[in-house]
């Protein structure tokens, strides 16, 4: 048995249709059961990227009302404060939410009750040399991607100092197991069971058409830099933290990428495992 959690942290995406209403009932329930519980419910509630101190100081587990993305959002504004979360899915079936809405009341049941298991999923970590003064987490990928329309890009590609590859594409992700079923996926990449520590590298419609996705062990650093394709190519691309953080580049940065020392704890009830779930999502 885990421990007993009685101080709740209710995130809801409000642009999810019913998800505010439902929000409002789990905070409702839990106090009636004499507990503690903050809501965070609209823009007013983030604070220079984060979740106001005074909303997430006690809490013990953040319930995730929305889809993916809303607990993607929800481990950034966090990250000061990292936190066990557990996703209610609204909407289509997603990989990360998997509590159905109407099962709320007996997954804060059991959440009190200790009855639950403990999921762990990786994090990368990236800057950009000499630009950024810290490093970004991220728990599905980091995309290095051009941001002109109507032009590829060029880069460099090395892993523990030495040179991989170099792509002319749209663009490169360097996705987490968690992420294989995002962006990656979507650019051709393979997927991959999210409870394993593994790296995957995959070109985003590349030129040369040989170019296919790589898996590397978990605890390789790489390194992209963004190269020169014409003369005239000047501040053309950007570098993506689970899309919530973007920073432009220029020709010459170099975006340094490696397993984080933090980790995301989700916490499950379902008996769908994530082959269920993928499954499920390829059949719908």
């Amino acid at each position: 048995m885990n421990q007993k959690i009685t101080k709740f942290l209710i995130i809801a995406n409000y642009s999810k249709s019913g998800a505010v209403e439902a929000a409002n009932r789990v905070m409702e329930y839990i106090k009636g059961k004499g507990l503690d519980a903050c809501l965070s419910i609209s823009d007013d509630d983030i604070e220079d990227g984060l979740i106001r101190e005074e909303l997430i100081k006690d809490a013990e587990c953040a319930i995730v009302l929305g889809g993916d993305g809303t607990l993607i959002r929800a481990v950034h504004t966090t990250r000061k404060h990292p936190i066990p979360f557990v996703g209610v899915n609204f909407g289509t079936l997603g990989f990360l939410t998997d509590v159905d809405i109407e099962d709320i009341q007996s997954m804060v049941d059991r959440l009190i009750a200790g009855d639950y298991e403990m999921e762990e999923r990786m994090l990368l970590s990236g800057t950009v040399r000499g630009v950024m003064d810290g490093r970004m987490l991220a728990l599905n990928d980091i995309v290095v991607a051009r941001s002109d329309a109507l032009r590829l890009i060029s880069v460099k590609i090395s892993v523990n100092g030495q040179f991989f590859d170099e792509y002319e594409a749209d663009g490169v992700i360097v996705s987490t197991p968690t992420g294989s079923t995002g962006y990656n996926l979507s650019a051709g990449g393979p997927i991959v069971n999210p409870k394993t520590s593994l790296l995957v590298i995959t070109p985003i419609s590349p030129f040369t058409l040989s170019r296919k996705s790589v898996v590397f062990d978990a605890d390789d650093k790489v390194e992209i830099e963004l190269m020169a394709k014409r003369k005239e190519q000047g501040d053309g691309a950007v570098v993506s933290f689970d899309g919530y953080e973007n920073i432009s580049l220029q020709v010459g940065d170099v975006v340094d990428i490696r397993r984080s020392n933090h980790s995301v704890t989700l916490l499950r009830f379902s008996d769908m495992n994530f082959y269920d779930r993928l499954r499920r999502k390829i059949r719908s």
